[in-house]
């Protein structure tokens, strides 16, 4: 019994430290987006468009025993945080490539609220 319960300690360990770590600072929330709805992303050399509200700030990033977080990964992780405050864009603000410290994409990104009639 006593190892059983060790397995799953170490299966419930494993699966949350092989995921990047998302941190968010959410100073407006509104409604979450339908996880169909599209979030554009903007890279760093991208301007925000004019009428651009920022709601908050999404970091996604290395646990130290992450192993799953490639470029598209971390995207989709950031994508997913601005859906849940109601955004429909993030602006990447600073991009870390994988290195000798960290072999994970790490990225800090504004999430946006885009008007509609702005995003064309």
């Amino acid at each position: 019994m006593k190892t059983h319960k060790l397995l799953i300690l170490i299966t419930l360990f494993m699966v949350t430290a092989c995921s990047p770590k998302v941190s968010k600072t959410i100073t407006k929330s509104y409604a979450p987006l339908d996880y169909k709805e599209d979030v554009v992303v903007l890279d760093l050399e991208t301007p925000v468009p004019a009428g651009a509200e920022k709601i908050g700030t999404v970091k996604v990033g290395d646990t130290g025993f992450t192993m799953v977080c490639g470029w598209k990964t971390v995207i989709e992780k950031a994508k997913l945080e601005a859906r849940k405050a109601g955004g429909n864009a993030i602006k990447i603000t600073e991009h870390k490539t994988p290195d000798i410290i960290s072999s994970c994409h790490r990225i800090t990104a504004d999430i946006l609220l885009i008007d509609h009639q702005n995003q064309n």
